[in-house]
Parts: structure tokens; C-alpha cells; sequence
């Protein structure tokens, strides 16, 4: 259950980072901070689901 966990947390981190990289560079800075685009609140859930999975990794690793 752990490897599951810590790959699914980073794949999460990932595409995170993916659209974060992708939205500097299209839209600069003030694109990342627009809250009423799509890709920011895909990343800010992806980033939301990424603690949530790696919060489980480390108590299951306990």
C-alpha cells in the first residue's frame, strides 16, 4: 500500500508542477495567481490531493 500511495502522491506533484510550469510560461505571473482560470484550479486541487496522498504515505510508513 505504501509504494501505491507514494507514486500516486507523486504523479499528483507532478502534474502540479506541470501546469504550474505551463501557466508561467503562457501566462506569467498573474496568470498563476488568476483563481477563476481552469488550470489553476486543476493545479490547486492536484496540489490539495497531493498533500492528502502523501499525508497517508507517511502514516501508513509509520
Amino acid at each position: 500500500m505504501e509504494p501505491v500511495l507514494f507514486v500516486l502522491s507523486m504523479l499528483a506533484l507532478a502534474c502540479t508542477l506541470f501546469i504550474f510550469v505551463g501557466m508561467i510560461l503562457n501566462s506569467g505571473i498573474k496568470g498563476i495567481l488568476d483563481l477563476s482560470r481552469k488550470p489553476v484550479k486543476w493545479m490547486t486541487v492536484s496540489f490539495g490531493v497531493y498533500i492528502v496522498l502523501f499525508a497517508a504515505y507517511i502514516w501508513s510508513s509509520m
